[in-house]
C-alpha cells in the first residue's frame, strides 16, 4: 500500500466521523442549556436569552424539553406570554430577580389568533415553561450567581 492511499483512506474516514457527529449533534438539538436548581433540586433547561430566542421559544415543537425553556431577561419586565403555534400544553412559571416564584398559570395551545395572553400582573426577571404535566412546585429556582450569570449574558 502506497502512502498516498493510506492517507486518503484515512481522510475519508474522518470525513465520515465528521458527518456522522455532525449529525448526531444536530439530532440531540444545539440549545444551550444551564445547571440550576429548581426547588433545591438539579435541572437543565433550556435557554432563552436573546430576542430571537424567546419570539421563538417553544413554537413547533412536538414535546417539550423534560426541563422545559427558561427565558432570562437583561431587567425585571412584565407582560405576558402567548401560545400562537405551540403544539404543546405547558406551564408557565414566573420568577422574580431574587430566583422566588411570582406566579404559575398553565397555558393551551394556540394554532389561531386571536391567542390569549397569560400575564402575571407582576414584574418578573424569568419565566420557566415547563410541560403541563410536570409535577414540580416550582418555588424557586438558582442559585443566584448562576442566575447573575444568566442575566449578563442575556441581550
Amino acid at each position: 500500500m502506497t502512502y498516498r492511499v493510506a492517507v486518503r483512506g484515512r481522510v475519508v474516514a474522518g470525513i465520515v466521523i465528521a458527518v456522522a457527529l455532525a449529525s448526531i449533534a444536530a439530532r440531540s438539538g444545539d440549545a444551550a442549556t444551564a445547571r440550576l436548581r429548581l426547588d433545591g433540586v438539579a435541572f437543565r433547561p433550556e435557554l432563552a436569552l436573546t430576542s430571537a430566542q424567546q419570539q421563538r421559544g417553544l413554537m413547533f415543537r412536538r414535546k417539550a424539553p423534560a426541563d422545559g425553556m427558561l427565558f432570562v431577561f437583561s431587567q425585571a419586565t412584565s407582560g405576558g406570554f402567548w401560545m400562537k403555534n405551540t403544539l404543546v400544553p405547558l406551564t408557565i412559571v414566573y420568577f422574580d430577580t431574587a430566583g422566588r416564584r411570582v406566579r404559575r398559570m398553565s397555558m393551551a395551545p394556540c394554532r389561531m389568533d386571536p391567542c390569549r395572553i397569560y400575564d402575571p400582573g407582576r414584574q418578573y426577571r424569568y419565566a420557566l415553561e415547563l410541560p403541563a404535566t410536570d409535577q414540580r412546585l416550582a418555588r424557586r429556582i438558582g442559585p443566584a450567581a448562576e442566575l447573575q450569570r444568566l442575566v449578563r449574558a442575556a441581550s
